[in-house]
């Protein structure tokens, strides 16, 4: 049944909205829904998913024209993550043969079939990408901009009990290659808006949200919770704090920004230390894990001498965060890591580098009490822990 939607007039429409007002809620919603109809309009022709393919990309280019006018529009991070979900929906492009001898199905990526166990069941979500995750959990990882169903995510009612579209399940599901390709441009997206400005929470928003589906290549498909799967989940945090973090908090060490996204690696890395096999973690990624944490622990250290050598000038009472004291975010951070590290030794009863990292997380304590006063409740329950 051909569509009564224009999809050409429908963009260039919303376009013109955007280009006046790049914040508008009803202009981006209306995009998402009229891509939707549109990708829903034809499901025999393999000319509409190649032509929906060239609509997709054209939109991620849309996406880079706004946010070079305002790198931290939510609106547009939030309709390119929706973008993806539909353009890993359009079905798969690698060619699969039939072998004449044996009858085996053979495909040009060599070891990797079409349908991989990753993505039967791919439906317009970057979490459907996540075997491992249990089926009520799939939804959350990138937000409700995209749901495990593109076409819900944007109102349209469907006819599959699943909410999926018939549309949709129709198409031959990506290969891992093709979507690995589709999230490593992404990543590379969010670098580099980051390296542009450290300060773009939404940025670091959605590469917060890359990071699972990063380290389910990386681990070439291990079992959820293996200790390989695991030391590459240690092994990226380390990445992410070599290769981004350590720059970002010595260039803006005030910004909350960056600290949440610190905070934010420091707990993903450490969930990720999970029982595997009813056994503690492998003793060579404990002492990985632990080695980041005290790099993390000398950096942040470094940083904090180096600004209260720059800031107080030898004036070390007045130190309230009001009157031009630095390093609060810094203290937070470097407390997150101690009171981790004390975590990994709790069971250490009169270990010396315990009793030190104790000693050295209330130090922390004490002196955001002095520069933040506002919170010092909040600073003594930490503290009583």
């Amino acid at each position: 049944k051909p569509s009564i939607l224009d999809i050409e007039v429908e963009l260039k429409l919303t376009a013109h909205c955007l280009q006046r007002n790049p914040k508008s809620y009803s202009a981006w919603f209306h995009r998402k829904w009229a891509l939707v109809y549109f990708m829903n309009g034809s499901t025999s022709q393999q000319e509409h998913w190649t032509n929906m393919k060239s609509i997709l990309q054209s939109e991620l280019e849309l996406c880079v024209q706004f946010l070079q006018l305002d790198e931290r529009n939510f609106h547009c991070w939030n309709f390119r993550r929706f973008v993806v979900g539909l353009l890993g929906s359009c079905g798969g492009s690698d060619v699969t043969t039939t072998s004449e001898n044996d009858g085996e199905v053979n495909n040009d990526d060599d070891d990797e079939p079409t349908t991989t166990s990753a993505v039967d069941h791919f439906s317009g979500s970057w979490s459907a990408w996540m075997h491992q995750i249990e089926e009520e959990d799939k939804e959350v990882w990138m937000g409700p901009q995209i749901s495990q169903n593109a076409c819900r995510a944007v109102g349209m009612s469907t006819g599959s009990k699943d909410g999926s579209s018939d549309a949709i399940k129709s198409t031959t599901p990506l290969s891992k290659r093709e979507l690995e390709k589709i999230v490593m441009n992404e990543w590379d997206f969010s670098t580099a808006k980051i390296q542009d400005n450290f300060s773009n929470g939404s940025a670091f928003h959605y590469r917060s949200k890359l990071l699972p589906l990063v380290l389910e290549f990386r681990s070439s498909g291990d079992s959820a919770s293996s200790p390989s799967e695991v030391y590459e989940a240690i092994a990226l945090a380390r990445d992410e704090w070599d290769a981004i973090l350590l720059d970002a908090i010595f260039t803006e060490p005030d910004d909350q920004t960056i600290w949440f996204y610190h905070r934010f690696i420091v707990t993903w890395a450490q969930r990720n230390m999970v029982v595997v096999d009813g056994a503690d973690a492998d003793a060579e990624v404990t002492d990985e894990f632990e080695g980041l944490l005290y790099d993390m622990v000398d950096s942040i250290q470094e940083l904090i001498d180096v600004e209260k050598e720059d800031s107080f000038e030898g004036n070390t009472q007045d130190r309230h965060e009001s009157k031009g004291a630095k390093c609060k975010w810094a203290y937070l951070g470097m407390h997150l890591v101690l009171s981790t590290l004390l975590e990994f030794k709790s069971n250490e009863v009169d270990d010396e580098d315990k009793i030190e990292l104790c000693e050295r997380a209330k130090e922390c304590l004490d002196e955001l009490m002095r520069i933040d006063p506002d919170r010092r409740e909040r600073y003594q329950i930490l503290e009583s822990k």
